[in-house]
């Protein structure tokens, strides 16, 4: 009789010792589709706002840069994502992937080895919310952002931030 009883208890644990594996979170920054959609050309298409955040970039249709935090450029912000990107270049904790969003404040240090990062706030920007009118400005720290948009994790967006 008791056997019979086992049986069943014995195989759910076998199931749920399977199903572990597979639903512990993963490092954003090793996921696929975050790292297809960190390419600034390819996150507005995956439903992100990252050229929201990137001098010369443009934004999504409806969002402007004005009022926003920028990196002076797509190279500069590549540069940034790229040792992010490298667990020999970033030896720092990377945000785990789990729930719906993820969020990770990192210092520039961290990544690039220097105090700072150069940027721009946006004060004004065209009909086309790319920034028109900046000033220059010093960064201690890059926000990321990551979200399951169209049942895929993305890069949201990434800005500079003190």
């Amino acid at each position: 009789m008791h056997t019979a009883k086992a049986i069943p208890a014995i195989a759910a644990l076998v199931v749920a010792a399977g199903f572990s594996s597979s639903v512990h979170a993963v490092e954003c920054r090793a996921i696929a589709s975050v790292q297809q959609s960190a390419i600034s050309g390819n996150n507005n298409a995956a439903g992100g706002h990252l050229n929201q955040h990137i001098y010369g970039a443009t934004p999504p249709a409806g969002l402007s840069q004005s009022g926003k935090t920028l990196f002076t450029s797509v190279e500069e912000y590549t540069g940034f994502w790229n040792n992010y990107q490298d667990p020999q270049k970033y030896k720092g904790n990377a945000v785990d992937c789990s729930g719906n969003h993820a969020r990770q404040k990192v210092t520039v240090y961290s990544v690039l080895k220097k105090d700072l990062i150069g940027g721009y706030n946006c004060t004004a920007a065209g009909a086309n919310g790319q920034c028109t009118t900046q000033t220059r400005s010093q960064y201690t720290n890059i926000q990321l952002d990551f979200e399951v948009v169209n049942g895929q994790w993305i890069l949201l967006t990434a800005y500079p931030t003190n």
